[in-house]
């Protein structure tokens, strides 16, 4: 099998995270870790984060949101720096690696679960880290899908078969990689050739272990 092209994922493959940042930011806007997880555990249960990463709430529904649910006053700065305390940064040597992957010939994807907060500032952060604005860092990829923008999330098998058929890549020539279990078995259900990811391991070795470049 002839791999052409590669999908990735954003977090924790690309973009290093450390979601403990965020729960511990969280903890602190409460004041307590037992009522965080209680609430963290009715918002997954009501499906609301999931509605954020699929864009059926917007940045200011989910602000008020959260603070609602708050038993303190909180601005939404705080809720925003909260929320986005997970991303850390996008090392320069997997810039350089995506654009060798290019010039080797292949095709190269990003398939991100997002949400509009969190691309707002991925986006500050490679433009303060190495110049790019959204529209050269989206130019880096062929196609760049955010789930709040397509409506659709991973690892739903109906999201890369869209991937798929949208940008015209066969799935038994694609190499998906991501840091999250249930994502590669989402993806592996549609055909994909998938690899688990170590989150914020080395991207170059993974790609050794499947590709020429």
């Amino acid at each position: 099998m002839q791999i052409k092209n590669v999908l990735f994922d954003l977090g924790g493959v690309l973009l290093n995270l450390d979601i403990s940042r965020t729960e511990a930011a969280f903890e602190g806007l409460v004041g307590n870790r037992a009522l965080h997880r209680k609430l963290y555990t009715r918002l997954v249960e009501e499906g609301f984060l999931e509605d954020f990463e699929r864009g059926a709430v917007d940045t200011e529904g989910f602000t008020k949101k959260m603070q609602q649910i708050n038993p303190y006053t909180i601005m939404p700065a705080q809720v925003h720096a909260a929320w986005s305390a997970m991303l850390l940064d996008f090392p320069v040597e997997r810039l350089d690696l995506l654009q060798r992957l290019k010039n080797a010939g292949y095709r190269i994807f990003l398939l991100s679960n997002i949400n509009t907060i969190h691309l707002r500032d991925v986006y500050e952060i490679v433009k303060l880290q190495h110049g790019l604005d959204a529209a050269d860092f989206d130019a880096i990829f062929e196609r760049a899908y955010y789930s709040h923008q397509i409506k659709r999330r991973k690892p739903d098998v109906e999201t890369y078969q869209f991937v798929c058929e949208d940008a015209q890549i066969s799935p038994s020539d694609t190499l998906f990689i991501d840091d999250n279990a249930q994502n590669i078995i989402g993806a592996q259900r549609a055909g994909l050739l998938s690899y688990l990811h170590a989150t914020n391991s080395s991207l170059e070795r993974t790609l050794r272990h499947f590709l020429d470049f």
